[in-house]
């Protein structure tokens, strides 16, 4: 009886090996690209850390999930569907954030089909960090680091001027006279908030079970990294040794040690105000294994075969469905016309660094001038798929807000019937620019409309149209003393264009 006891244990471990390996097929290149990105982007390099501390929780919890007895539970299926459905949806939209988080739902679809609510409120705590450690999507991450940039450029000039230090403060850019001190995007203060958030919800686990306190404590760690990032900025227009070098790094260690003895800080204020009369926070050390593992049901084949079979039909979908062809120009930007009508144009290059930031596999940036007209500029980035970029809905304005120009105006207009575009309006010290912009997702000609419905044409088209494709379209001309004018010419212009775009990017 023993031996036969063994044998079926055996056949079903063999079963949920079989069954790890599946789910490794399936996302393996989501999880190859994602350790890539984590190893290269300084923002969330911490996330490297979190799937130890999460496996670490898990030996942790051993005993305990050794003991709990497994109660597979039909409802696992509809979560693995959501997280496939997600994953699918997310390669079509070409959005990286939504097939990465489909990973910990569907771990959890397993988890719940396989072991039942027991064994996934176990390890609730070790996916929550597997959640953590993804990049935000790019959308989030700009409209994140704009703002932030500006409020540690302002709170950065307010030191310095406490200091005694006459400046001038253009968006970003505190001209300090002799120099000028940058606030890029990696001085934003984002990866210190990010980064510190992670840790500080792993020192809520272990050190801060009230859901209060530890509310209380993630979010005061924002304002404290945002300050002392505020700081060093104004360090740096101090002492300009610190914007490169040792130096620069070692600054930002210490505002990820004064943060971290920042929240250690308040939270011994918060316990001292309020002892905690609970039982003692998670455990530090394994519990002591006591008595034999919890035996695998006599019925659990099937809800083996069911797991096993989502697998296969995700793989299916996802590697079929889920990967949208590339698009390719109908012919190279060389070739655009530099002449149309009045409009005589002369074409302008990126450079590499900054092209290669865009993402696009190709571009068009040409100036173009007429007699007795201010000039209009031209750019044009295209993108075979969207899957290459991470998925996109751009928004010009965030380019140009972050150098000091400020928006005025914002909405849509149309440069003819049935030509809708986005427009804004805007100003720096008195200079005035107006700005057109559109898009044209798979052949399409639209404005940019909000992400939610940008995705959601992005998905559909990718359904019917196995095509990612996306191009935009922008023109900027100056606004002098009449505005009206500046948009009859950015018209005029844009009404020139459009019919040589169909031959250039595909329909």
């Amino acid at each position: 009886m023993k031996s036969e006891t063994n044998s079926i244990s055996n056949f079903y471990l063999g079963a949920g090996v079989i069954l790890a390996l599946g789910v490794c097929v399936l996302y393996w290149p989501v999880l190859v690209k994602l350790a890539q990105e984590l190893a290269t982007d300084e923002d969330f390099s911490y996330g490297l850390l979190l799937p130890f501390v999460s496996a670490y929780l898990v030996y942790l919890k051993w005993p305990e999930l050794r003991r709990t007895p497994w109660q597979p539970n039909w409802l696992g299926l509809v979560i693995m569907a959501l997280g496939l459905g997600l994953f699918l949806a997310g390669k079509l939209a070409a959005e990286y954030y939504s097939t990465r988080v489909s990973f910990p739902i569907f771990i959890s679809g397993i988890l719940l089909l396989t072991g039942g609510w027991k064994i996934l409120r176990l390890l609730a705590f070790p996916l929550l960090l597997l959640i953590l450690m993804l990049p935000l999507p790019g959308i989030i991450m700009g409209a994140l680091t704009l703002p932030l940039q500006l409020i540690s450029s302002r709170l950065a000039a307010i030191f310095l001027r406490a200091l005694g230090y006459p400046l001038l403060l253009q968006g970003n850019v505190i001209d300090l006279g002799v120099r000028q001190l940058q606030v890029v995007a990696a001085c934003s203060g984002l990866r210190y908030i990010l980064s510190l958030l992670a840790l500080g919800v792993i020192y809520c686990y272990f050190y801060q079970r009230r859901l209060w306190k530890g509310a209380l404590l993630l979010i005061s760690l924002i304002p404290a990294a945002i300050l002392a990032n505020a700081l060093r900025v104004a360090a740096m227009g101090v002492y300009p040794a610190l914007q490169e070098g040792f130096l620069h790094s070692f600054s930002g260690w210490l505002i990820f040690i004064f943060c971290f003895g920042f929240l250690a800080l308040l939270n011994w204020f918060l316990n001292y105000l309020e002892p905690s009369t609970e039982a003692a926070p998670a455990e530090t050390a394994p519990v002591k294994d006591e008595g034999p593992p919890s035996r695998v049901p006599a019925s659990y084949l099937p809800f083996l075969i069911a797991g096993l079979a989502m697998i296969v039909l995700g793989s299916t979908l996802i590697y079929t469905v889920g990967s949208p062809q590339r698009v390719p120009l109908l012919q190279s930007f060389d070739h655009f016309p530099l002449h149309v009508g009045p409009w005589q144009g002369q074409r302008t290059y990126m450079d590499p660094q900054i092209f290669e930031k865009t993402d696009a596999d190709s571009y068009l940036n040409a100036d173009f001038s007429s007699p007795k007209k201010e000039p209009v500029s031209l750019y044009i980035a295209h993108y075979e798929t969207q899957v290459s970029a991470g998925g996109l809905g751009h928004n010009p304005g965030n380019c140009m807000t972050g150098t000091g120009w400020k928006t005025l105006e914002s909405g849509t207009t149309q440069i003819a019937p049935n030509l809708p575009v986005n427009y804004l309006l805007l100003d720096r010290q008195g200079a005035r620019l107006l700005v057109y912009y559109w898009n044209i997702q798979q052949g399409q000609w639209g404005a940019l409309s909000s992400a939610r419905v940008y995705k959601l044409h992005t998905i559909i088209n990718g359904l019917r149209r196995h095509r990612s494709d996306w191009a935009l379209v922008r023109l900027i001309t100056p606004v002098n003393n009449d505005e009206q004018a500046a948009r009859d010419r950015l018209a005029a212009f844009g009404q020139q264009i459009v019919p040589l775009l169909p031959q250039f990017i595909r329909q």
